[in-house]
Parts: structure tokens; sequence; C-alpha cells
């Protein structure tokens, strides 16, 4: 992966940063999510960024749940400051500022266990019915190669795609591994469902944030608290 962490000359910081609006994926089990709609962001990235900010001296202020795609939205016009965890990707890339690395994700297909022996690599999923998360990226190649060869419906409820997956309505599921066994020993179809293997992506997670915000005065300070506290992650 070929970009630069940028620092704060390169922008113009227009205010001092005492508060920071803050967001993320409600559906990333494990790493950013809500129990429902109107439960408190929470998981591993959560409970980082809140050291991270504590350590820098910034009050963090987290935001309504409103839609992946609508947070990148809120990036770009400055509404948001900062998504606690995402992937990167080129078109990320050229719009925002990326922290270090926080953590790495390993993602894969999670199928239908009968079909098991019938997969055995992204080949593999060719001509199948696929499912993955609204916004959900798995980096570069992967996305690229999906568009280009592969056949999948995009969801906002993840509750949904696992259980399309268990009835057989769908082949398969896109999402993150670990997030995705531990969500998935949690329902009624803990038995039915088993994770593809070898993954389709390793991703690092990072933290995103605006180019427009005045927080990015203290990019330094916070890629500094990041290297301290991400073998917790």
């Amino acid at each position: 992966m070929c970009f630069a962490l940028l620092t704060v000359s390169s922008f113009a910081v227009l205010a001092n940063c005492d508060r920071i609006k803050v967001n993320g994926e409600h559906n990333w089990f494990d790493v950013s999510y809500r129990v429902n709609s109107h439960a408190p962001l929470q998981g591993l990235a959560v409970d980082l960024a809140n050291r991270v900010f504590a350590e820098v001296g910034i009050e963090v202020n987290y935001q309504a749940m409103v839609p992946w795609k609508r947070q990148f939205l809120q990036l770009e016009t400055g509404d948001l400051d900062v998504i606690i965890a995402a992937f990167y990707n080129q078109q990320r890339g050229n719009k925002f500022v990326y922290s270090e690395a926080i953590g790495v994700e390993y993602s894969t297909a999670f199928i239908h266990k009968e079909h098991s022996d019938t997969y055995r690599g992204a080949e593999s999923l060719v001509g199948k019915r696929g499912l993955q998360l609204l916004g959900s990226s798995f980096g570069d190649q992967f996305d690229s190669y999906a568009k280009q060869n592969l056949t999948i419906s995009k969801m906002a409820d993840l509750d949904r795609a696992i259980k399309l997956i268990a009835l057989k309505r769908a082949d398969y599921f896109l999402y993150a591994t670990h997030g995705g066994r531990l969500k998935i020993a949690e329902t009624e179809f803990a038995d039915m469902l088993v994770d593809m293997q070898p993954s389709i992506s390793k991703q690092q997670i990072f933290m995103v944030m605006s180019k427009s915000s005045s927080c990015l005065e203290h990019l330094d300070e916070i890629n500094q608290a990041i290297r301290r506290h991400r073998d917790d992650f």
C-alpha cells in the first residue's frame, strides 16, 4: 500500500481543537458496533479511541448513528472529524487523512456449512450469489476483482445477511473474519455457517480524519498515542 501519513503542516488549521466529533461503523462486530440504532457505539476501536484522545487531551463527542457511506460524506464536508476505524482504499485515501494503523483485520466469505467443500478461495465465488454490507471495502485488489467477476448484493443489516446465508437464499457473505465468527456464534445459526479459507483479504485498520478538521493540529500526538496503545486492540 503506497500512501503517506500526512502531518498537520499539509493543511491550514482554522481553529483550535478542544472537542472532536467522532463516529464509526455500527455493524463491524467487536471493532465498532451498536446493539441497536439508539445504543452507544462500542467495541475495540471505541476503547482505543477513548484512550488516545484522553491522552492527547481532546474531549470526544460521539455522534448519533448514521449510515456508513454518509459518515464519509460528513468527513468530506467537515461535519465529522474522525471515523474511528476503517480500511484504506485509493478513493478514500485521496479524500481523507489516515492515522497510523491501529490494527489488522482479515476478511472472508461466510457460507453454509453444507457447501463448504465447494469453496476454495475467491475464484470459487464466481457465479454464486454474494452479499456484503453497504459501504464495505476489502481493499482495492479484491474490490476490483469483485466488481469485474462477482455478483454481490449490498445490504444494510448484518443480522439479515447472516439469516439469508443460513436459509440458502444467498451463497456467501463477505465480512471480517473474527467479528463474523463472534457475531454468528450469538445467533440461532451458529451451527449452520462457516467461514471460507483462505481469507479474501488482510487489511490494516486506521482512524480516518477530515481534511478540514481543526483537530489535525494534533495528528502527530494522536499517532504517538496510537503507537502506545494499539497493542491492546
